[in-house]
């Protein structure tokens, strides 16, 4: 696994968190293994859980399957090497949605990260470092419409609504904030 090619945010430095990234598919064992336990937390369960727990993080061949694909991911880590976040990205399209946004991308704080002000400064690095897997990527998200949290988080990063349904969101990203 590698570091992180563009300099740390402060806050991060501050809680002494690293960043390192890997190809989804190289990421070792240890740390899938505690991603897939962070996905059954309940700040997690309640918005995305199943995706988490019944998709990509419900047991290793299940991120194996998901990891197979073009994703690289971004974990945040402790000193004591305990994953707190990850951050993935992957080339995929939406129908709903103008097929020049071909990256997607999503984020997840686990206990002891959440609600310390991590989620812009972690998006803030690896969004500026994945251009060098994915130099053409426009990004885009989705999520639960009842996460407002996550909606104001995306918003304040320059993240703006390409679509809406009754029940989810989707937001693009094409730099800035």
């Amino acid at each position: 696994m590698d570091s992180i090619k563009t300099e740390l945010p402060d806050r991060l430095i501050e809680e002494n968190l690293d960043i390192i990234v890997a190809k989804a598919a190289d990421v070792p064992d240890e740390y899938i293994s505690q991603v897939i336990e962070n996905s059954r937390q309940p700040h997690v369960m309640k918005f995305e859980g199943h995706e988490d727990v019944d998709g990509r993080f419900k047991d290793l061949t299940a991120y194996k399957e998901w990891a197979a694909k073009d994703r690289i991911v971004y974990l945040l880590v402790t000193k004591e090497q305990k994953v707190g976040g990850i951050i993935w990205f992957g080339r995929k399209t939406s129908e709903h949605i103008d097929p020049s946004y071909n990256l997607t991308f999503g984020i997840r704080l686990y206990e002891g990260c959440v609600g310390k002000g991590l989620s812009k400064p972690f998006m803030r690095a690896t969004h500026e470092d994945v251009k060098r897997f994915f130099p053409d990527g426009k990004l885009w998200l989705d999520f639960a419409k009842d996460n407002i949290a996550a909606r104001r988080a995306y918003e304040s990063f320059g993240y703006s609504i390409l679509s809406e349904s009754d029940d989810r969101v989707v937001m693009g990203w094409q730099g800035g904030k």
